[in-house]
């Protein structure tokens, strides 16, 4: 096995041991989650907006209330694939393009349908497969995610699927997000923390992206060694607080 995957399974412990810290620590990774797949996409939230979204606070305005529901179906995205872990869902197509339906606003014609055009992909800069392509290629996509990986390690798994997915780009919009939420369902599901890619690694992803499928393994290594280190640190500010407290 790759030294660097035996590093991850190795730290992962600090993950796992969160124990009574696992609640606020996970809704603080879900505000970093989010933000920075909105950076990804090109929008940079403020912490403000952020906040005010996931509490639900009064919207001020109809671009306030879009932002709002945008970023709170992200959210619920997030919380979905842990419970899909939890009941070991199976890789689908339908799992793919219920991940989609999730993101688009409700009665969307275009919630879960594939692309009808050739058009750029956005932010991306991909080679893509025709739209006439989508449903075989993606069909191919999640049987690949869940019977050709069996005796590989779930990042270096997640991070072909991923590279593979974004050539195929099925959706006109939100497919980047779709991919990526993807990815970290395969991770979360064989136990390991989400890749978060940050803001600042935007180029190195995206160059990923458009070179070899394995490119991307050292950007998930550093997304979830990034994960895993916000979890020792908040465990260990966890513990002195909690220390601090019983000796008052």
């Amino acid at each position: 096995m790759n030294l660097t995957y035996l590093e991850i399974d190795h730290n992962r412990v600090h993950f796992d041991r969160l124990n009574r810290a696992r609640g606020e620590f996970f809704n603080r990774l879900v505000m970093g989650w989010i933000y920075h797949e909105h950076a990804l996409e090109g929008v940079v939230l403020s912490g403000d907006t952020l906040m005010r979204a996931l509490e639900r606070a009064p919207v001020r305005n109809w671009v306030d209330g879009q932002v709002q529901q945008s970023l709170l179906k992200l959210k619920d995205c997030t919380e979905f694939l842990y419970e899909s872990a939890q009941n070991n869902v199976p890789i689908t197509v339908e799992f793919i393009r219920e991940l989609h339906v999730r993101l688009c606003d409700p009665g969307s014609d275009t919630a879960g349908r594939y692309r009808k055009r050739d058009t750029s992909p956005g932010v991306y800069n991909l080679n893509i497969c025709p739209h006439g392509s989508v449903s075989y290629f993606l069909h191919k996509v999640a049987d690949m995610a869940e019977n050709d990986f069996k005796d590989v390690h779930p990042v270096r798994a997640a991070s072909i699927v991923h590279w593979e997915y974004m050539k195929v780009f099925p959706f006109d919009e939100k497919s980047g997000l779709v991919g990526r939420l993807l990815m970290n369902y395969m991770l979360i599901r064989a136990g390991y923390p989400p890749a978060i890619i940050h803001q600042k690694d935007r180029p190195l992803y995206f160059s990923a992206l458009d070179g070899h499928r394995t490119d991307l393994v050292e950007v998930l290594v550093d997304a979830i060694s990034s994960t895993i280190g916000a979890a020792e640190a908040f465990s260990s500010q966890y513990l002195e607080s909690d220390r601090h407290g019983l000796a008052l």
